[in-house]
């Protein structure tokens, strides 16, 4: 009977250990919240098909005009890898294109 009152008890501990850190990430204003939802599939298609192969910080680290970017999707998409759409090819410009809207150019 103690073993089984340990072991619960040692599971909600457990849960409770590895919830509470992601909790302050899932705290976004009303606006973050709006616009994620508006674009989440911009950004689920992104994190599926670029970020497997690259980071955040090496995909936006250089400026790169719309024409730019067309080049290098295509270039990406045709990789034997990358399955990647004409439909995700618009995904992925348009989250890119906020992205570098919104984040200044790394070093």
């Amino acid at each position: 009977m103690r073993l089984l009152l340990f072991l619960t008890v040692g599971m909600i501990v457990l849960i409770l250990l590895l919830i509470l850190p992601a909790a302050p990430l899932q705290a976004q204003t009303k606006e973050e919240k709006q616009f994620m939802k508006q674009h989440e599939k911009e950004m689920t298609t992104f994190m599926e098909k670029c970020s497997g192969c690259h980071s955040l910080q090496r995909i936006l680290a250089k400026r790169r005009s719309k024409e730019e970017w067309d080049r290098v999707l295509k270039v990406m998409a045709g990789k034997p890898h990358a399955n990647v759409s004409e439909e995700d090819l618009k995904k992925i410009q348009k989250w890119i294109d906020f992205m570098q809207s919104t984040i200044p150019p790394g070093p």
